[in-house]
């Protein structure tokens, strides 16, 4: 590891959360099984230190209860400074009134100049299958991954997707703990203290629920490692809740997540409305993502 990649591992650290929370909501699906399709598009600006890092264009198709999720997306700018690579993820699963339940993830992405690739296969929220390659580098603090850590989870990608069904906007859609497994690491994100706000300028306007959000390591991460320690104790995390496709489903507006060195931020600058045309290009399909605390 070179000299300025040490010294920069907690910004790259927090922008990878930031991708891993905006994607929750992106696909760019076709439409699943033999239910009509209903599509949702937006797209998103991510910034650093108010200076923009990239954006994503990203499409919502649900089917009754099944949806599949896809991100395209480019990072620039400073963006270039932290992250060296671009990727695509993919997923498939069903949506309950319980929340998403995952049955495929797929990344495949490049990092530091290098390949990486991610599958996972779930069913009912147990991994079947999990495959990174390469694999994380073994590590004498590496806390083990046991088998019940990979029960009861969701994908990086679908782990902020909240169903609403016909219920209200409500703060306790807040209180709930996301189990979430990346092929390597478990952790779970623990969301509270929910508020009820009403969004008056910007691409989306109207009720939204804003949460504070923790990161909890459970496993598969170095229990030494500094950026563990730091986005543990991270008390400034939040993401701001906004219904799509008739109000039936939660997806994030925007995600704030401070750090050392400054605020990381993503925020919706289109929510609903035509996808981009040949006038106006999307973004290069692909994401940038960095497993964390993988390696």
């Amino acid at each position: 590891m070179s000299a300025r990649r040490h010294r920069y591992s907690l910004a790259p650290h927090a922008l990878s959360l930031s991708a891993a929370l905006l994607a929750a909501g992106g696909t760019g699906a076709k439409a699943v099984g033999d239910a009509p399709a209903r599509r949702f598009t937006a797209a998103y600006g991510l910034s650093f230190l108010n200076l923009p890092a990239g954006e994503a264009s990203l499409v919502v198709e649900r089917a009754g209860e099944r949806y599949a999720l896809e991100l395209d997306a480019g990072l620039r700018g400073l963006a270039g400074f932290f992250f060296d690579g671009a990727g695509k993820a993919t997923v498939a699963g069903s949506a309950t009134r319980a929340g998403a339940v995952t049955a495929t993830f797929r990344i495949d992405s490049r990092y530091g100049g290098k390949p990486i690739a991610v599958a996972l296969d779930l069913a009912g929220g147990r991994v079947r299958s999990a495959s990174v390659e390469p694999p994380p580098t073994p590590r004498a603090d590496r806390v083990p991954v046991a088998p019940e850590d990979k029960v009861g989870v969701v994908d990086p990608l679908t782990m902020l997707t909240i169903p609403l069904g016909t219920a209200p906007l409500d703060v306790s859609l807040c209180d709930r703990r996301i189990p979430v497994f990346d092929g390597a690491s478990r952790a779970d994100l623990v969301l509270s203290r929910g508020s009820l706000v009403t969004v008056s300028e910007g691409a989306y306007r109207g009720p939204a629920l804003d949460c504070r959000v923790r990161w909890v390591p459970i496993s598969g991460h170095r229990s030494g490692g500094s950026n563990v320690r730091r986005m543990a104790a991270n008390d400034d995390l939040r993401v701001r809740f906004a219904p799509i496709l008739d109000g039936t489903l939660l997806l994030p507006l925007s995600i704030t997540v401070a750090t050392g060195w400054g605020t990381v931020r993503i925020e919706a600058t289109r929510w609903g409305g035509a996808a981009p045309g040949p006038e106006a290009p999307a973004a290069k399909p692909g994401v940038t993502v960095r497993l964390p605390n993988a390696r």
